[in-house]
């Protein structure tokens, strides 16, 4: 088994799989030719399977496999085979994809730190880019389906398996938002129980003890565009400027703690602004006509409907509070200037959703607004295809498009969002499989700590953000309206939400211990790698086949 992991892992590695690029379909076909080959699959073609993702523009895929047992129990191993890239590791770029001594000697001349240097001299650590995040998981998983699939083969798998591999993970997640619906397909035509799905990223190690995590954190990005009324700064009272209440906003929500969820002794990280600019492309002494930004949102339990509405109270109230804030000034102006006679500056607010706009278009003339956005959204998403624009630039150009159309004079506040999206997820949480996560940790801690003396602890949610989103909807909402705030949504960018609430699997991310993952110190344990989790991994499966 250790040579078996070994060789899968290496072999692996060494596609240069690189997130958001075509390099991802090698390794999506040595996946497939793995599965493929297997004799059980030779009786049984139509269980395995290289998915394309539709509409991708690297035309990537999703290999997966199935393995029917005796009961209806059934365990997913779901792992990501993208990586990010390597030119952290400098003039050791070239050797970044190749595990063993060569690159480990490059690594040694560089400035490590004291724990590296000391992880490095044990001879106790496999570096490379991949190893750990999350190449050496998927090994595991590879290594472990091949000794099912012989059982299978004789008639003696006690329940059923289901390997997926997924591209993307690392960017906009394209492959498990597709492989949510091989999994319903195969839910329905063999009337499968998901007990559990195992997601072999990278864990940590803190005090000792190897973390599980039993959820993973959601995430949503808001967009917020503001329309000021431009002017000369030689008369900047005839405007308004769009920075002034993007910048309110940003104070309001950056760090805001009112945006943070919690669950037991835990809680999400509070908003963190990406992107703030005005949208200015050229010099000129005026005021900027628009400004945009976009913010990440950690969450737990909230809801995009709840972010979208909290977003929108704050951004009336700064609207509010900014053409009070520049009439104040205005006034006192006047005092030291003969030249200023207006009575009042005053602007009504006007803080607008993205849905909210569209549907007062189409209310205006609905045809005429549908052939206005096809177009703009064809436009938008062969620049985002060509590279030229990554989701949440395209998103604030589509509503730049859709502002410029619906040709308001007045100042406004636009808000939507920009993809990706990840809901939440709880193991414990999810209706009809209450307790699950709890349950599979609490048989991994007790196998991982007789058998091989290594603690566990475990984390509610894992805050790294992981495609274990999309197995299950422990807070379902309305997925309409989230659509419909989201300009991108469409061919460009979509969820089957009714597919994931329907599959509804419990999740736990169980793999090696890692360290460093996306730097050039990357590393994966050996003896975690090699021994525990595979042993560990073997036995849980068993275990949830009885249930």
């Amino acid at each position: 088994m250790k040579e078996r992991i070994m060789k899968l892992m290496t072999d692996l590695v060494a596609i240069d799989s690189i997130s958001d690029s075509p390099k991802e379909v090698a390794a999506a076909q040595y996946i497939y030719d793995f599965l493929s080959g297997l004799p059980y699959f030779k009786e049984h073609p139509e269980d395995v399977g290289l998915l394309d993702i539709e509409g991708d523009a690297h035309e990537r895929k999703v290999p997966y496999a199935f393995l029917n047992g005796e009961k209806r129990n059934t365990v997913v191993m779901m792992g990501h085979f993208d990586v990010v890239n390597a030119e952290v590791y400098g003039e050791a770029e070239a050797l970044a994809f190749t595990l063993g001594e060569e690159l480990e000697a490059a690594l040694s001349k560089k400035a490590l730190s004291d724990e590296a240097r000391a992880d490095m001299e044990s001879g106790e650590w496999i570096w490379g880019r991949g190893a750990a995040d999350m190449k050496g998981g998927v090994a595991i998983h590879l290594a472990l389906f091949e000794q099912y699939a012989k059982k299978a083969q004789e008639g003696t798998l006690p329940g059923c398996l289901f390997f997926m591999g997924v591209p993307d993970e690392e960017s906009y997640s394209a492959g498990m938002r597709a492989g949510a619906e091989v999994l319903r397909r195969f839910q329905r035509e063999y009337k499968l129980d998901y007990k559990l799905l195992i997601d072999p990223e990278p864990t940590n190690s803190a005090e000792g003890k190897q973390i599980m995590s039993i959820g993973s954190v959601g995430k949503s990005m808001p967009v917020v565009m503001v329309q000021g009324v431009t002017a000369h700064v030689g008369h900047c009272f005839n405007g308004i400027s769009p920075l002034g209440m993007l910048s309110g906003i940003y104070l309001r929500t950056n760090g805001s703690l009112e945006f943070s969820d919690s669950y037991e002794d835990e809680a999400t990280m509070p908003p963190t602004w990406t992107n703030m600019r005005d949208m200015k492309y050229v010099y000129d002494v005026s005021i900027p006509y628009r400004a945009s930004g976009y913010f990440t949102v950690l969450s737990f339990s909230t809801t995009p409907d709840q972010v979208m509405a909290k977003l929108k109270k704050i951004s009336e109230e700064v609207f509010a509070e900014m053409v009070s804030t520049l009439n104040a000034t205005y006034q006192e102006y006047k005092k030291i200037n003969k030249f200023e006679t207006r009575e009042a500056i005053h602007y009504d607010t006007l803080v607008l959703t993205f849905a909210e706009l569209i549907q007062r278009l189409k209310d205006e003339d609905s045809a005429a607004f549908e052939a206005f956005y096809s177009a703009a959204y064809a436009e938008i998403a062969q620049k985002t295809r060509a590279g030229e624009l990554i989701y949440p630039a395209a998103t604030v150009a589509l509503m730049e498009k859709v502002l410029n159309y619906a040709d308001i004079k007045q100042p406004l506040i636009l808000l939507g969002f920009a993809p990706p999206y990840y809901p939440a997820v709880h193991s414990d949480l999810i209706a009809g499989k209450e307790g699950a996560g709890t349950d599979a940790f609490q048989f991994v801690k007790k196998v991982s700590e007789e058998q091989f003396g290594q603690p566990m602890g475990y984390e509610n949610y894992f805050m790294g953000i992981s495609d274990a989103s999309y197995s299950a909807m422990d807070h379902p909402f309305d997925y309409n309206a989230f659509s419909a705030n989201t300009p991108m949504w469409g061919e460009l960018y979509s969820l089957n939400f009714e597919a994931i609430e329907e599959i509804g699997i419990p999740s736990v991310i169980y793999g090696p211990i890692g360290k460093e993952y996306h730097q050039w110190t990357e590393r994966v344990n050996k003896k975690s790698l090699l021994e525990v989790v595979p042993q560990v991994t073997q036995q849980l499966i068993a275990h949830l086949w009885e249930l």
